[in-house]
């Protein structure tokens, strides 16, 4: 099952697509088939799979999402390597597929233009940030600190440094995507988030998944802004 859509982000062309596998095998194996089909997919575009900025995956179990993120780490690597975030969310999965993945690939105004990956210092599965054009794109930030309005505190914090770090600001974010688990309430989280980024000149997009890497974690948020 494929969605792909086209917009512009900063007056750049963004191509983004959304990917479903077929539990047929392994997980390994159908995310690693889906990764394969998504890159060749990109390649029929027209598009450099060197330039993929972000990608999300979400799988049906907490088990399946690690077992699907080893492998994305293992095969997206080097150039390929974008911002990253992954859950587990079987509301969004059909009965025969496990892993879904989405890959968003940037159209630069520079055609020579060459992605810089920041990782975390120890190196952690997702980097920190890709930075490509004059855009920073941040990977999903989560926290285990107790409670939801001091996750948001702490992440809030951790994105400040990534931006600092890339040379910009949280003023000049782009996009605000906000991913909340399904027991926490939307309306509660979405006041927390305005009075802790009352400085975001975007608003945030809230979607509710299943859970993330480990059940301590609420909420996680990613952020894209305009290099200062």
């Amino acid at each position: 099952m494929l969605a792909a859509h086209w917009s512009r982000l900063d007056g750049r062309l963004l191509y983004c697509l959304s990917l479903v596998g077929r539990a047929e095998d392994s997980v390994e194996e159908e995310t690693a088939r889906v990764i394969d089909e998504a890159l060749e997919i990109i390649r029929e575009e027209g598009l450099d799979k060197r330039h993929i900025i972000r990608s999300r995956l979400f799988t049906d179990s907490r088990e399946n999402r690690q077992l699907a993120s080893d492998v994305r780490r293992a095969t997206l690597v080097g150039p390929l390597r974008g911002a990253s975030s992954s859950f587990f969310d079987a509301r969004r999965l059909p009965e025969d597929g496990r892993v879904q993945l989405d890959l968003a690939v940037l159209v630069p105004d520079e055609p020579r233009a060459t992605k810089t990956i920041m990782e975390y210092e120890p190196a952690i599965a997702p980097p920190r940030f890709v930075s490509l054009d004059g855009l920073v794109f941040l990977s999903g930030i989560t926290s285990t600190t107790p409670g939801l309005g001091a996750q948001i505190q702490t992440i809030r914090h951790s994105i400040d440094e990534s931006l600092s770090q890339a040379g910009t600001r949280l003023e000049r974010a782009l996009a605000f995507s906000v991913f909340l688990a399904r027991e926490e309430d939307p309306r509660e989280a979405l006041d927390l988030l305005s009075q802790t980024f009352s400085t975001c000149p975007v608003t945030p997009v809230l979607t509710q998944v299943g859970g993330y890497s480990a059940p301590e974690k609420r909420i996680e948020i990613e952020i894209t802004a305009a290099l200062a």
